[in-house]
C-alpha cells in the first residue's frame, strides 16, 4: 500500500454553510478522512481552525504561485496565508485527476518556516469532480519524486482497489449534520 491517507473535501451546501457561519464560497470543508492520526503526521493540523473544521480554499494558483507559465497549475488549495499545494493536471484526458505535493522551502515568502517542511517529501494524488466542489487527496509519504508515476498509476486505475478500502475505512472528521 502507498497511500497511506485520504481525506474528502466538498464543498458543503449553503444551508449547513449557514448553520456553521461559513461566507466562503471558495471553501472545501473535510467531511471525511482515514486514518484518524494522520492529520497530525501529515501537516494537515495548520488548515484545522478554532472551530475543529479542516477547510481548504481553492483560489487559482496564478494569484500566489510565483513560477514559469508552462508549470503553473490552474487551482491552489490554500489556508491561513499557506500554500497546501497546487493541482497539477497533465493528461487532458482526464481532467478529473491531479497530483500535487507540498512546498519544499523552509521559510515561506513571509519568513516564517514553512510548517509543512517536515512533509515536503510527500506526494499528493487528486480525484476531483467537474467543478472542483469535491476533492479526495490521497498522500503517499516520500512520493514526492515519483509522483508523475503515482499520477500515471491512478489514471491506468492501479489504485483502484485501495481506494476503495480507504474509501470504506473513512470517518467523519467533523460532524456538519449532512
Amino acid at each position: 500500500m502507498k497511500i497511506v491517507a485520504y481525506y474528502k473535501f466538498i464543498a458543503l451546501p449553503d444551508e449547513v454553510k449557514k448553520v456553521h457561519k461559513i461566507r466562503s464560497n471558495a471553501r472545501l470543508d473535510c467531511i471525511k478522512f482515514y486514518p484518524q492520526i494522520s492529520i497530525v503526521s501529515n501537516g494537515l493540523t495548520n488548515f484545522v481552525n478554532a472551530k475543529g473544521h479542516l477547510a481548504l480554499f481553492k483560489i487559482p494558483a496564478r494569484s500566489i504561485v510565483n513560477t514559469h507559465s508552462k508549470r503553473i497549475a490552474e487551482w491552489s488549495l490554500t489556508n491561513n496565508s499557506l500554500n497546501f499545494s497546487s493541482i497539477y493536471i497533465e493528461d487532458i484526458e482526464f481532467p478529473e485527476i491531479g497530483y500535487g505535493y507540498p512546498n519544499a522551502k523552509r521559510l515561506l515568502g513571509n519568513g516564517k518556516l514553512n510548517p509543512l517542511f517536515k512533509n515536503r517529501n510527500d506526494g499528493y494524488l487528486f480525484l476531483m469532480n467537474y467543478d472542483y466542489s469535491e476533492i479526495e487527496l490521497f498522500i503517499i509519504p516520500d512520493g514526492r519524486n515519483l509522483i508523475n508515476l503515482y499520477y500515471q498509476k491512478m489514471i491506468d486505475g492501479d489504485f483502484d482497489q485501495e481506494i476503495k478500502k480507504l474509501r470504506n475505512q473513512a470517518r467523519p472528521f467533523f460532524n456538519y449534520g449532512i
